[in-house]
């Protein structure tokens, strides 16, 4: 997964779309007296107008203890009690990816890193990452799922008892016996109603047991995604109080759309756009749209009432 993960310059990509917006002008033109932009204008414009946004991490920042599990019907199991007990503080944070396409604007890939601070002695571990591949075959179904976590700090899933007999047999054998009906269902509750259309999406994830993960969703139809939550839990040291979190994504445009969108200009293109454009998927990232920020995360004391 490294090897896909090379972040973008940032900035060289929104140049890049700013050069490429004034070349199709150039050679596009504009129409009804310029007041309206060619197709393949218009297509660099949606691209270059679509947004993505970081939600906020202390947002649904909780505070894990025995109890929260107790009350809601869940035993820990005796590593994490123990763990819990002693050393370590554990939390659930749910973080959202906001993907904003401008209407015309198609997208296949949203990648996602979270780096956690400080280093050394002091450093945040990641425990468990929500979605991953594993659970891709239930997120297919475009059903509602509620998403919880168990005593082992695993995840469990709770489906309406109508759609159960559809998933069953779609279900991998590693996580059948974590998906059950929600009438059923005995977990902590970290993410409602959570729900993809995204036909069949590649999710990648890595990153648990160290301070720094990934996500990686490939589909084509992305921009249908909307707002992508992503579940983390982390432990830390009791002694620590706050921590710093950076988080960077970006999403890359549907190569397939963008060039069939700039066909009538693309031979006046100049070579360097030229060369971009015959990468196709390849090429994607250096026209990708993206959002890095770092917060300051005050780590609460004590649980939700």
């Amino acid at each position: 997964m490294a090897d896909n993960l090379t972040q973008p310059d940032f900035q060289a990509v929104d140049a890049l779309l700013q050069d490429l917006l004034t070349e199709t002008k150039k050679w596009g033109g504009v129409l009804s007296g310029g007041t309206k932009l060619d197709i393949s204008s218009q297509a660099v414009h949606d691209l270059f107008e679509s947004k993505v946004r970081f939600g906020n991490p202390n947002n649904s920042l909780v505070l894990l203890t025995e109890d929260t599990f107790a009350n809601s019907g869940v035993e820990l199991t005796p590593l994490y009690r123990q763990q819990m007990q002693g050393a370590y503080n554990f939390y659930y944070m749910t973080l959202s990816v906001d993907l904003i396409p401008q209407p015309g604007a198609k997208f296949w890939r949203l990648v996602c890193q979270l780096d956690f601070d400080p280093k050394g002695q002091q450093e945040p571990i990641i425990q468990r990452l929500f979605p991953s591949d594993a659970w891709r075959s239930v997120m297919s179904t475009g059903v509602g799922l509620d998403v919880g976590l168990n005593g082992n700090l695993d995840w469990d899933v709770g489906v309406d008892s109508e759609h159960m007999s559809a998933i069953a047999d779609m279900l991998p054998a590693g996580i059948k016996a974590n998906v059950v009906t929600k009438n059923n269902f005995s977990a902590f509750l970290t993410l409602p109603a959570f729900q993809y259309e995204l036909g069949h999406p590649e999710i990648l994830t890595s990153g648990e047991g160290n301070s720094i993960c990934h996500w990686r969703i490939t589909s084509q139809d992305l921009q249908k995604v909307g707002t992508a939550k992503l579940g983390i839990v982390f432990k830390v040291l009791k002694e620590m109080s706050a921590i710093t979190l950076q988080g960077t994504a970006w999403a890359e445009p549907n190569m397939q759309w963008l060039t069939a969108d700039l066909r009538d200009v693309a031979s006046e293109l100049s070579d360097r756009f030229k060369q971009l454009l015959r990468k196709k998927q390849s090429g994607a990232s250096q026209f990708a749209r993206w959002d890095a920020e770092r917060w300051n995360v005050n780590l609460p004391a004590t649980t939700f009432s």
